[in-house]
């Protein structure tokens, strides 16, 4: 490993590397925010985006406590031990490992919404009602350790380095933050390609046409090649299909788990308990026959 890359993942060990988001995060938060107060007159929930905030806050507490320390040493400790080549020498290198990043996210976004232990996490980022830049860090405050996110660990034996996988990841992290929007509406072109605030939008939306689609987070090549993909026809409206009703940040971080939890205790035997914790959110265990 270089100098650069030990560098670079000792500000990761240290918990500093992701916090000069915060400053970009703030800058674009508020210019949404600016823009609807004064332009679209748009309202705001603002109890929820206090919430979705005080999640933020939480989870880069645990980012600097934690972070990405234990992740990232384990991709390391692959990259080293198991792969036969690095993609960190050259221009086409990096632009595979971006590639292959993207198509990773696909995955691990596609298991998170279609395999109920991991749905049981990822739901915190859909439960809010809301669409705006504050619900772009609301998730699972656990999720900063990379816990729902299995076929990232693969990246490592495809030759991505631990730099490249952090770099990535920051870039990838202020696109995201800035598809959570509503103030930009439909690109045309570039819809078709990238994942846009209004093809991020149909992700949130809770109409039936809209559930699990577009699952990108840059690209849209992955929803195109797998069925996933799906136009904003209209605005959806957003949200989980079962709305948790609250601003209390436990119960939020915890609707999920405690649904999945009395879902298991419904199942009569050990095989459905098993299928509620690897099929998708929606599957139920048979009644019980009379």
């Amino acid at each position: 490993m270089d100098a650069v890359t030990q560098t670079f993942l000792s500000l990761v060990k240290e918990g500093d590397i992701y916090l000069f988001l915060v400053p970009i995060y703030t800058l674009l938060l508020t210019g949404e925010r600016l823009f609807d107060a004064f332009w679209t007159r748009r309202v705001w929930d603002h109890r929820d985006a206090a919430v979705n905030i005080l999640i933020t806050v939480l989870t880069l507490g645990i980012n600097v406590l934690v972070g990405h320390l234990v992740p990232i040493a384990l991709m390391a400790l692959i990259f080293t031990s198991f792969s036969a080549w690095s993609l960190e020498g050259s221009t086409a290198g990096w632009a595979l490992a971006f590639l292959l990043y993207d198509l990773a996210w696909y995955t691990d976004h596609r298991i998170g919404h279609r395999v109920g232990f991991f749905w049981a996490m990822h739901q915190v980022h859909h439960s809010s009602e809301e669409y705006n830049m504050t619900v772009a860090s609301r998730g699972f405050v656990w999720d900063i350790t990379l816990l729902n996110r299995p076929a990232f660990y693969l990246l490592p034996l495809l030759g991505v380095s631990p730099l490249q996988f952090i770099t990535i990841s920051i870039c990838t992290n202020v696109w995201g933050i800035a598809q959570h929007t509503r103030a930009v509406g439909r690109l045309k072109g570039l819809d078709w390609l990238l994942a846009t605030p209004s093809n991020h939008r149909v992700h949130h939306g809770r109409e039936p046409k809209y559930i699990d689609r577009n699952y990108g987070e840059v690209f849209m090549i992955w929803d195109h090649l797998f069925g996933t993909y799906q136009r904003e026809e209209e605005e959806p409206s957003y949200g989980v299909t079962v709305p948790i009703e609250t601003y209390n940040v436990v119960s939020i971080e915890l609707a999920g788990i405690q649904r999945l939890r009395r879902k298991i205790g419904a199942a009569r035997t050990w095989q459905d308990k098993l299928r509620c914790i690897i099929r998708p959110p929606e599957w139920k265990p048979p009644a019980e026959e009379v």
